[in-house]
This record gives structure tokens, sequence and C-alpha cells, in this order.
């Protein structure tokens, strides 16, 4: 596994010790994610000493430099702080002191901006009426006889 994606993982365990013990929904989750997920021995062994001295989170931090896995981070820490049932003042806090170092590092505006242009785009009748199978006789029917039947809806609106 990754170094990013290692990492994550070890976060996302010591997440589990934030409020100062560790539940047994969360001793559980460790566990299976331990035996499923593809970690070396090396990595087996390391997350074996961080469960015994679990190391802060910011730490781990700076180590998670792919910002899918940073996302990941972040929801991982939502899914526990609510897996044993109780939401801590510190996992609260912690959770937001790790999302908005997430979210610092993200154009917000620059991804909102591409994200508007996707939309703009999937309103194309020619995204809607797409035929995804082009060997398929009935979808290019279906596809046609739609498009026939809805002329107007996937028109962009006339700007005033």
């Amino acid at each position: 596994m990754q170094d990013s994606k290692f990492n994550l993982w070890r976060a996302s365990f010591s997440f589990c010790f934030v409020d100062g013990f560790i539940d047994e929904a969360e001793e559980k989750w460790i566990t299976e994610k331990i035996n499923t997920l593809p970690f070396t021995t090396q990595q087996k062994k390391q997350l074996i000493i961080d469960l015994k001295a679990p190391p802060k989170v910011a730490e781990l931090l700076p180590l998670i430099n792919n910002a899918v896995d940073r996302g990941f981070l972040v929801n991982n820490i939502r899914i526990l702080a609510k897996l044993d049932k109780t939401l801590s003042p510190e996992e609260e806090e912690k959770i937001k002191i790790i999302s908005n170092a997430v979210l610092s590092k993200i154009n917000l505006a620059e991804q909102n901006e591409i994200i508007k242009q996707d939309e703009i785009a999937s309103y194309h009748e020619d995204e809607v009426y797409k035929v995804h199978n082009k060997h398929s006789t009935v979808e290019a029917i279906i596809k046609n006889l739609q498009k026939a039947l809805n002329p107007g809806d996937y028109k962009f609106p006339d700007k005033d």
C-alpha cells in the first residue's frame, strides 16, 4: 500500500483514541480494516505499535499527500465519530481541525467552476440522449423516441 494511503489509515485508527478510550465498535472496525486491507507485514507492525501508542493525527496529516486520501480521511473520521453513538467534544473539535486543514489545500472557487461547467455540459441533449452501446439498435430507437417526445426539455434556457 502506498505511503499516503497507509498514513490515511494510521490517522483514522489514531482518531479512535481522540476521546481518551477506544470503544468496542471502534476496536471491531480497526480489526476488520487491518485484516481486510492489503497492508504489508511492515505496515501491520507499524499499526500494532500505533495502537499501543497512537500518533497524533496532526502529525500524520502532512504524510497524507494525495488529495483523495485526505478527503477520505475526513469521511473516515466522520464515520468513526458516530460509530460509538457518542460525539465527544474532543472528537467534534478534531473533526473541525482536520476538515479545515484538508479544505485549506483546496481551491473551492476553482472546483465550483469546474462543477458548474460539467453541469452545463450535462444539460445538452446530445449528452442526455446519448446511446452508450453503439451496437444496440433497441437503445438507439428508445433514445431517439425519448428525444422526439421531449424535444425542448434539455435545451439551454434562453438568456435574457
